[in-house]
């Protein structure tokens, strides 16, 4: 990831007297004030940072200083007596507020009150609640990603030769005017709105008010052309959230996140997700975004430590990291749990490239994989950060029994564009054939990084799942199984090009062995070696039986042609408790000399 300056916060150059002030918690370098107050009437430099813990403070707060008020959360942080930050360069992070006015930015914030905004003031996930609403003073202040409750007031009111810009607002309840201009020269751009409230949600006043794809309940005598729709938003029972179905989702601007725009929804979830299920990413309308349903881990998955919660499953090199939902700039821990994804998540780290690796054994459907039966999927949480570039994969290797790979399959992190530009996870699935004659697959996870200082590209919940129908679910034996023996050394080829194999079945086997047996070998030399042949067997308990092995064409002609061939018969088979046996001997293959010769 690059320079991060697209969350709201204002990140003031620190002069060489900026100071931070601790009230109610403490911690290294944070000088402890007793009250709120005292920490305001103290942060008199440019850089001066406040931080506020579980704090109730009843006094009004002013400061006209380039600071930064961090607060411990909107439930936990109580500023009862108001505030006024003056500051273009001021910031105010997670608490409440009993009226603010503002010229710098807030996030996180719930004002119950009125919101006064000057200048280029940003009030981005907020709830404005009561009869204040939202007071564009002057300047051209913004509003983003804010749910405004509303028991009266004018809602959004703009002053004189004021250009007010709202996007992703949810209005509700019963103010007096959804949008109140005080001049002809008052301007309200509102874009990915709901402007729903009752009994009288219009537009008052000289001034101009443009809408885009919005929704918004119709008044009489309102100007043509004004906004999009007008119909029921579908909101969730008792909620300003929209509700699965709600005609607004998937319904906003189609273009990509911006650089500058607020990455999250008022819960902090991804602005921008695939609500609908159509499989593209679209903005809802409003404060809320409705995430897809999470895609749970299969309950067959082969890896451990899916989800980079466990610890010692995957051997870790380069930058590859683990890290935590809610640790800035990563998708917060509300989108982890909207995800099913946990706690934490891996990703490539402050590096070039990283990786991690486990290999798991699948001897187990060794039968159906050699028969061709089986297939492997691969699937995860796969994403990275806003417009990063920054490339991932999955990578499966297919390796057989002499440790020689056979096949590989990738899964990759989605592009920027299919993520919308959000920072984000989307559920990525593929499904392959599995080889035959494998018996281990080895997975890496694998991250570059093409921007920035850091590779983001993220994995959770991966998972490799090996399906192979017909394979009995595992279970405890109550006999050993020792496998199927091959008693032949050397064979011969016979008219319809067959190899015979005589085969053993131990006579204390529960049931019958089962499965397949394969020749492989290397038709010419310094050439890999591959399948010649392949059949099926059933030897019962305590039997030897004659298998015969049809070659193909091309493995009958190298016979023909170099007399005899060393083969190698690759047995995988299973009793009937479910055991799967493998094992691999030597046999001489030659080609059947004529009678007279």
């Amino acid at each position: 990831m690059g320079v991060v300056a697209c969350l709201g916060l204002v990140l003031v150059p620190a002069a060489a007297r900026a100071t931070t002030y601790c009230v109610g918690l403490e911690r290294p370098g944070c000088e402890v004030r007793a009250s709120a107050a005292e920490a305001f009437a103290d942060a008199t430099a440019d850089g001066d940072r406040i931080e506020l813990g579980a704090v109730t403070a009843t006094s009004a707060l002013t400061s006209d200083r380039a600071i930064t008020v961090v607060g411990a959360g909107e439930d936990v942080t109580q500023l009862r007596g108001g505030l006024t930050l003056s500051s273009s360069r001021s910031a105010l992070i997670g608490a409440s507020v009993q009226g603010l006015e503002l010229t710098g930015s807030a996030s996180g914030v719930v004002v119950d009150g009125p919101a006064v905004l000057h200048g280029s003031a940003a009030l981005r996930s907020a709830t404005i609640r009561g009869s204040g609403g939202v007071d564009a003073a002057d300047g051209t202040p913004s509003l983003e990603t804010v749910l405004l409750d509303l028991t009266g007031g004018p809602g959004l009111r703009v002053g004189c030769g004021t250009t007010l810009h709202a996007r992703h607002v949810t209005l509700i309840g019963r103010p007096d005017a959804a949008v109140t201009t005080l001049c002809a020269s008052s301007v309200a751009r509102v874009r990915d709105s709901i402007l729903w409230g009752a009994p009288a949600t219009g537009f008052a006043g000289p001034g101009t008010v443009v809408t885009d794809h919005s929704d918004y309940r119709s008044v009489a005598g309102r100007a043509p052309g004004l906004g999009d729709r007008d119909v029921e938003p579908g909101f969730a029972p008792g909620s300003a959230r929209l509700a699965p179905g709600s005609p607004l989702i998937d319904a906003g601007s189609p273009d990509a996140l911006a650089d500058t725009e607020w990455p999250e929804d008022r819960a902090g979830l991804a602005r921008i997700a695939d609500g609908n299920g159509d499989g593209a990413a679209v903005r809802d309308l409003g404060a809320y975004e409705l995430a897809p349903p999470a895609v749970p881990l299969p309950a067959d998955n082969l890896l451990g430590d899916p989800g980079a919660e466990d610890g010692d499953a995957w051997t870790m090199g380069g930058s590859f990291a683990r890290e935590r939902y809610g640790t800035f700039p990563f998708p917060s821990a509300a989108a982890g749990a909207a995800l099913g994804a946990g706690a934490a998540f891996f990703a490539g780290g402050p590096g070039d490239a990283g990786s991690a690796n486990q290999a798991v054994d699948v001897t187990r459907v060794a039968p159906e994989i050699d028969l061709d039966k089986a297939t492997a999927t691969l699937s995860g949480l796969l994403g990275g950060y806003r417009t990063d570039a920054d490339n991932g994969v999955m990578r499966v290797v297919f390796v057989d029994p002499a440790g020689d790979p056979l096949d590989e399959a990738v899964l990759g992190t989605p592009a920027p564009a299919e993520r919308a530009n959000a920072t984000t996870l989307l559920p990525r699935s593929r499904t392959v054939p599995v080889p035959p004659l494998a018996r281990s697959v080895d997975v890496t996870l694998l991250a570059s990084r093409a921007t920035g200082t850091y590779s983001d590209a993220y994995f959770d919940n991966v998972a490799l799942t090996v399906a192979a129908p017909g394979a009995p679910a595992p279970r405890r034996p109550a006999k050993p199984f020792a496998g199927l023996r091959v008693l032949t050394a050397k064979a011969t080829v016979d008219r319809k090009g067959r190899v015979p194999l005589r085969l053993a079945c131990p006579d204390r086997t529960v049931g019958d062995c089962a499965g397949a047996i394969t020749l492989v070998a290397a038709l010419e030399r310094g050439v890999k070696r591959g399948r010649v042949g392949v059949a099926k067997v059933v030897v019962a308990a305590g039997d030897v039986r004659r298998a015969r092995v049809q070659l193909t064409r091309a493995a009958r002609r190298a016979v023909r042609d170099r007399r005899r061939i060393r083969m190698t018969t690759y047995v995988a088979v299973r009793d009937r408790q479910g055991l799967t046996r493998t094992s691999g001997v030597p046999v001489l293959v030659k080609r059947r000399v004529a009678r007279g010769r």
